[in-house]
């Protein structure tokens, strides 16, 4: 059942994205000429370019170049123009050279003024009970809004979750993060789990999500009082939440 309603909300979603960005379907076209890019759903871009118009950020985070990269940029150039005030930025994060050779040559001019692609090898990286897997070479801004499609959360001791979100708590000045991801449940299922369902909704129905998150410092753990349970023996991870 929930893959008709995928099929009809990626339809409404692209026609949400061609009003509010009028040549993007253009441009993504001659993009995936260049590029073997399997590309983005359109509920995860419209989740992305609703977020970004709304939230302004000055930073943004890729995880995972690609065809979404066109977007997030037409959503950033759309915004300066609106406001000659703004300015914003991403840094479009490719985990593998290939790929990153082949983002690097086709981004369009266009959009170089507003896209940094930058080639990080992906590594582990792990704070309290749980494993991640991140970009390296992250570069050092104050991002306030993530794209997660990206690395591969899967390697040779199973799978866990791409975890940029959280690594970019060590030297961002936000003080919330907002984001979309792209399918990757276990990331989605993380971020619900220590914030709570209200931080971030899944619905298979749509294989994406959206997230809002404090910034938190992951190292202050408390083991006696990170927990709580009800009466029925349900444990809850308390430690992060309001």
């Amino acid at each position: 059942m929930h893959y008709p309603i995928n099929k009809a909300y990626n339809l409404i979603c692209k026609r949400r994205i061609k009003n509010v960005l009028p040549h993007i379907i253009d441009e993504l076209d001659e993009y995936s000429k260049k590029s073997d890019t399997t590309g983005t759903q359109w509920i995860t871009l419209w989740y992305a370019v609703s977020g970004i118009l709304r939230h302004k950020p000055k930073f943004i985070l890729e995880s995972g170049t690609g065809s979404s990269t066109i977007v997030l940029a037409a959503t950033v150039q759309r915004l300066m123009k609106e406001d000659p005030s703004y300015k914003g930025k991403i840094i479009s994060m490719e985990s593998y050279k290939e790929w990153y050779d082949v983002a690097t040559n086709n981004l369009p001019n266009k959009y170089q003024e507003v896209v940094e692609i930058v080639y990080g090898p992906s590594e582990e990286y792990s704070f309290g009970m749980f494993r991640g897997i991140i970009h390296g070479n992250i570069p050092k801004h104050d991002y306030s809004f993530v794209f997660l499609d990206g690395p591969s959360f899967i390697d040779a001791k199973g799978m866990a979750f791409c975890a940029d979100v959280f690594k970019i708590m060590e030297f961002t000045n936000a003080k919330v993060i907002h984001g979309v991801i792209d399918a990757r449940r276990s990331s989605a299922f993380v971020i619900q789990t220590m914030f709570g369902v209200t931080a971030v909704r899944y619905f298979k129905s749509m294989f994406a999500s959206q997230f809002s998150i404090p910034k938190v410092e992951l190292d202050k753990w408390q083991p006696k009082n990170d927990f709580t349970n009800n009466i029925f023996g349900k444990l809850t991870f308390k430690m992060f939440r309001n």
